[in-house]
């Protein structure tokens, strides 16, 4: 940026901190106080003399700020209701504090674990065998009609929620739609693919 450029940056600082500096002092003034606020007049002004829109806003600012300020006297010096009295210095002062101490305590301590026990199932490997051998040969065993018969009568004592299919309720199936088509293949290519 040339020197002009850097000319006009300073410019437009130092007008924009006159103006921050000048809103900022008219904010600190103190206001008058209430009694001095004048009332909106209740006459209808001449034809001529129709206060234009920003006045009325002006008026209705300064009556709200007016009733505002009554409520913030009313209320007392906390903002609480007047009639709620302040508790007094001396209670205020008796109050124990719920601050504690903290109390250091290492956590570094001597870490003590029971012995490992050392498990193979080679320790146990004939006896794995043995069962494997038993319950093999119970299954070789040829079967014959009185088997099937018996097999035939305990499938029939079952209760039918064994062998009953799961029901899927209108919503379910609702969810199940809306997902296929959010992770199926788009509508653009499902007749390419043989999809419907």
């Amino acid at each position: 940026m040339d020197f002009e450029g850097w000319l006009y940056v300073a410019a437009g600082v130092w007008f924009v901190l006159n103006l921050v500096r000048r809103v900022w002092g008219e904010g600190k003034k103190a206001p008058p106080p209430r009694e001095s606020y004048p009332e909106p007049p209740r006459e209808r002004p001449e034809r001529g003399l129709q206060p234009d829109a920003t006045q009325q806003e002006g008026v209705a600012l300064e009556i709200a700020l007016g009733r505002f300020q009554r409520a913030l006297r009313e209320a007392g010096p906390t903002g609480r209701p007047a009639r709620f009295p302040l508790p007094g210095a001396e209670e205020v002062e008796e109050r124990a504090s719920l601050e504690v101490e903290p109390e250091v305590a290492s956590l570094e301590q001597e870490v003590r674990r029971a012995a490992r026990r050392e498990y193979t199932q080679d320790d146990e490997a004939e006896e794995i065998v043995a069962r494997r051998i038993t319950a093999a040969s119970a299954r070789d065993a040829t079967r014959t009609k009185a088997d099937h018969v018996k097999f035939d009568n305990q499938i029939r004592q079952e209760p039918a929620d064994h062998t009953a299919t799961r029901g899927y309720t209108a919503e379910q199936l609702r969810h199940a739609v809306v997902w296929r088509e959010i992770l199926g293949p788009p509508v653009s290519i499902r007749e390419e693919s043989g999809e419907r």
